[in-house]
């Protein structure tokens, strides 16, 4: 029997076919959390990928340690790398393809497409990232032991952010915009975090 982690809260228990079809639903993604007996800790659905038969390519997020205190000291492993969602820019890129008819919305275009392929997130063992710019690279990044704050919040069709930062304040050291399932990503860093502790 498998438990999941849920919207913050955990769910089940429940078999494995029931996991087979909450995947094929899309009730559940590789990131999501999940426990069975035997499990020193809560690990990604994509640990268990063969079982849930999922094909290869759908396990996109790079394995994760078993847990955050399995991997060597001084090594640094990525846990999780994402870009914010094209439904980001619903709005742009409604305007971009209706006006691209008469050439004014390819600029909506190349600034939606531009402003998502040059941002990366990144949660690895030890911090979180986010990197901008092609030409002129910015970077922000904060240690996962240093985080003492972590704000996520969504909107109704499940785009969200999350904001990291070393104390509660206004304003955020580190961001992650414009995500499918924030809360999902919130909860990797709270684990390990729970793992530095």
């Amino acid at each position: 029997m498998y438990y999941l982690l849920l919207d913050g809260a955990q769910s089940g228990p429940y078999s494995l076919g029931q996991l087979i079809e909450m995947w094929r639903t899309r009730r559940v993604d590789a990131l999501t959390l999940y426990w069975e007996e035997g499990n020193a800790d809560w690990l990604p659905l994509h640990n268990i990928a063969p079982l849930l038969q999922v094909p290869e390519s759908a396990a996109v997020p790079p394995p994760m340690p078993a847990s955050p205190a399995a991997v060597p000291a001084g090594e640094e492993q990525v846990v999780w790398s994402g870009r914010p969602t094209l439904w980001f820019w619903t709005g742009e890129l409604f305007w971009g393809l209706l006006l691209s008819v008469v050439l004014i919305g390819i600029p909506f275009l190349i600034h939606v497409f531009w402003a998502r392929n040059t941002t990366r997130f990144r949660v690895t063992t030890r911090r979180v990232s986010v990197e901008q710019g092609l030409f002129t690279r910015s970077s922000r990044e904060l240690r996962i032991a240093d985080i003492r704050s972590i704000a996520a919040r969504a909107n109704l069709f499940g785009i969200g952010d999350i904001e990291f930062s070393t104390a509660a304040r206004a304003d955020a050291e580190v961001s992650f915009w414009g995500l499918r399932h924030a809360e999902r990503v919130r909860d990797l860093v709270k684990q390990l975090q729970n793992g530095q502790g």
